[in-house]
């Protein structure tokens, strides 16, 4: 009897062992189905905010509105000036706005002072123009509104007329021919000026060649064909590589840089494929006074690249995590500073999709309280020295805190979901996002890049690729003339058709460091305040 008991109970502890076992494996197949399931909510509700939510960056606590008020039981409050700010922007539409009648009028429009002004006296009719008692009125005033006008462009043909000379009497003697003016494409059918409407055209309005074609064609009666233009852009840019050289100088020889890539698709690509993606570089930095935005193009070995051309560079550099930059950050000459933002937006889109206080918008409060303290440095334009107090002062506690908070929440988190990458990749780069604190020059973050490559982006959607690697060449040269002169206040096109008349005539570094965007004469070029 007691043997067969314990038969019995062996096979019922064999059974309650397998219902276990099986309980076990159900449990973490349910596990994995709500990670799963988690995984793919976040993903389309992602996708539903990419389609049709707003593409700002701005992020708004909806839990915590009164956070900057009042502040957390986990985070400090920020000072004062920063609570106020950070109030007004949390509430958003929560606040109303007591205005009087006065602040309702509209302002008075008014156009830019450099535009060109012509008066036109509208005057009052004959019969007004009398006194009851007989008298003739006098103009006392003018009653003076201002009306935006167009014109269109004026294309004319210059005739070259190179004078012959020779003895009236007859004796022979030589006859002189006046020498050819120089120009930087000499067999080119049309002048600096049509050269210089075309770059600024294709690259800073973003106009495909064959736009420009039916324009010059149907507006204007000529035509100038799209492969005569895309020859002239390309031949042009041997002669303009000093200025690009002396520019790069400037950035090597200064302590603070930036770079950052993006695609760039060419089709004639020897030994690669037209499908291949290759890359253009964009590249930030120069003293104050002589800020340089540079791009340029590379295909392979974008490693080595990226080490070669920041060849001779000390500092510190503002960069992404990218690995194409990690040869460049071995040297002990060269470190990094990662930028924030990308940090952040790891954080940002699983604050907006969850609910409660989750461990993401925790994150978010971060960085607002952070960024908080960058936009007062920025509204009052501190000098390095100076935002390199605050920082120590207020950011540096931020961080420290942020970090203590990341390595205690971090192994309750899954590795591989998107909160769990957000915290590897934060804690992963972390010295490099710190190094903003050491030096007053820096930036928390790389955006300014960022909104460097944002035209040459734009401008990439409307010619798409480049047909040669010649073309590619060419066009991150012009992209780099445009966006420098543009950060120094200057017109891309009367730049443009300066630089392009000057060149032929340069002999000696001086004569082209002369035509350098901070050093050309703005009585000729005309500096005007030009929106990015």
């Amino acid at each position: 009897m007691q043997s067969i008991m314990t038969d019995t109970e062996k096979s019922l502890q064999h059974q309650v062992d397998q219902l276990t076992l099986e309980c076990d494996l159900l449990r973490k197949k349910y596990q994995q189905s709500e990670q799963a399931y988690a995984l793919l909510l976040h993903q389309l509700k992602q996708m539903i905010r990419h389609r049709f939510g707003q593409k700002s960056e701005r992020y708004i606590d909806l839990d915590n509105p009164q956070l900057a008020l009042y502040g957390d039981a986990t985070l400090e409050p920020v000072a004062d000036e920063e609570e106020d700010q950070e109030a007004r922007d949390d509430l958003g539409g929560n606040v109303i706005a007591i205005h009087s009648k006065r602040d309702t009028k509209k302002p008075k429009k008014t156009f830019a002072e450099h535009l060109l002004r012509k008066e036109q006296i509208i005057p009052v009719e004959a019969h007004h123009k009398i006194c009851q008692c007989g008298c003739q009125k006098k103009v006392i005033n003018h009653e003076r509104h201002e009306r935006l006008n167009y014109q269109p462009p004026v294309y004319e043909v210059i005739v070259e007329l190179r004078e012959v000379v020779a003895c009236p009497k007859g004796c022979h003697g030589e006859v002189t021919t006046a020498n050819k003016p120089k120009h930087i494409l000499p067999k080119a059918s049309f002048t600096e000026s049509v050269l210089a409407y075309i770059i600024v055209s294709k690259l800073d309005d973003r106009q495909p060649y064959y736009h420009l074609e039916k324009q010059f064609e149907k507006r204007a009666g000529f035509k100038l064909s799209r492969q005569t233009m895309a020859r002239a852009v390309i031949d042009c840019t041997n002669p303009l590589y000093p200025l690009f050289n002396l520019m790069k100088d400037e950035v090597i020889d200064y302590g603070v840089g930036a770079l950052d890539a993006t695609t760039l698709q060419v089709l004639s690509e020897p030994g690669r494929s037209a499908t291949t993606k290759s890359y253009a570089y964009c590249f930030r930095g120069g003293a104050p006074g002589k800020e340089v935005v540079l791009y340029e193009y590379n295909a392979i070995k974008h490693k080595p690249f990226v080490n070669d051309w920041f060849a001779g560079f000390s500092g510190t550099l503002h960069c992404d995590g990218d690995p194409f930059f990690d040869l460049l950050f071995e040297s002990e000459t060269v470190k990094p500073s990662f930028c924030n933002t990308h940090a952040r937006r790891k954080f940002e889109p699983i604050a907006l999709a969850s609910e409660g206080n989750g461990l993401a918008k925790q994150a978010m409060r971060f960085y607002k309280r952070l960024y908080g303290i960058e936009r007062k440095a920025k509204d009052e334009k501190m000098t390095p020295a100076q935002r390199y107090a605050l920082r120590q002062l207020r950011s540096k506690p931020i961080m420290e805190e942020f970090k203590q908070w990341l390595d205690e929440h971090y192994p309750s988190v899954l590795p591989k979901s998107s909160l769990g990458k957000a915290f590897s990749y934060t804690l992963k780069f972390w010295d490099g996002l710190c190094e903003f604190l050491n030096d007053g020059r820096l930036e928390a973050d790389n955006n300014l890049t960022e909104q460097e490559i944002k035209p040459f982006v734009i401008a990439r959607k409307n010619f798409l690729f480049c047909s040669s690697v010649n073309g590619a060449k060419a066009l991150c040269l012009h992209f780099s003339l445009i966006r420098t002169a543009k950060c120094h206040g200057l017109d891309p096109y009367r730049y443009y058709v300066e630089i392009l008349k000057a060149i032929p005539y340069c002999q000696t570094v001086e004569d082209y460091e002369a035509l350098l965007p901070w050093n050309i004469a703005l009585a000729r070029v005309g500096a005007v305040d030009i929106a990015a």
